[in-house]
């Protein structure tokens, strides 16, 4: 009897071995190599590079600018306090004055609101940009782990609330990252059709 049961216990545990290894089929990738390797992302950084440069730029030329109507303020000041001056002119000057501040203050707030509409459409282009790049990866990840019947695909490289590695250890059997990213480079344009980035 003793022997009878110990046999079942033994047959139950491989059965529940059994089933647990195959409704926990994982696969592993690394995003950030993946994400970073696909041609299309550095396309897109490249874009944005020089929509920020081009912003610095704009910037730079308001900027100086508004300092060259700084100095011309700053010579009407000191014209405008000449003892010699008759008091109606130095009344009329002293509204001339008034008038470059206001110039100079709504020039200074141009620039500034210039500056963080461009730092919100590039936040804004790099979500979107990333988003799009993220959908064609996620999207030939799940093919390919369809394909290998895999449940579960982990990011390799992902770190926890505590920074501490998600995946502790792979043996890189399910290691979907360098066929993903063969996968994603074969649009590329600079490799020619069909070709592999890696060659």
């Amino acid at each position: 009897m003793k022997r009878v049961l110990i046999m079942l216990f033994l047959a139950v545990g491989l059965n529940l071995s059994h089933n647990l290894n195959a409704a926990t089929a994982i696969g592993v990738i690394s995003l950030e190599k993946v994400y970073n390797g696909y041609w299309r992302t550095d396309v897109e950084n490249k874009k944005l590079k020089t929509k920020q440069e081009e912003a610095l730029d704009r910037i730079k030329k308001l900027e100086e600018s508004l300092r060259k109507e700084g100095t011309v303020l700053g010579n009407m000041i000191k014209a405008m306090q000449d003892p010699r001056l008759a008091a109606a002119e130095r009344s009329k000057r002293q509204q001339q004055v008034q008038t470059k501040q206001k110039e100079l203050q709504q020039m200074q707030d141009a620039i500034q609101g210039f500056r963080e509409r461009t730092r919100k459409d590039l936040e804004l282009d790099m979500r979107k940009q990333r988003d799009q790049i993220m959908e064609e990866i996620q999207q030939i990840v799940s093919n390919e782990a369809k394909k290998r019947k895999l449940n579960l695909v982990l990011d390799a490289a992902a770190r926890s609330a505590a920074i501490a590695p998600i995946v502790i250890f792979t043996d890189g059997e399910n290691d979907l990252t360098e066929e993903v990213l063969r996968q994603l480079n074969l649009s590329d344009p600079k490799k020619g059709s069909g070709a592999n980035k890696d060659k």
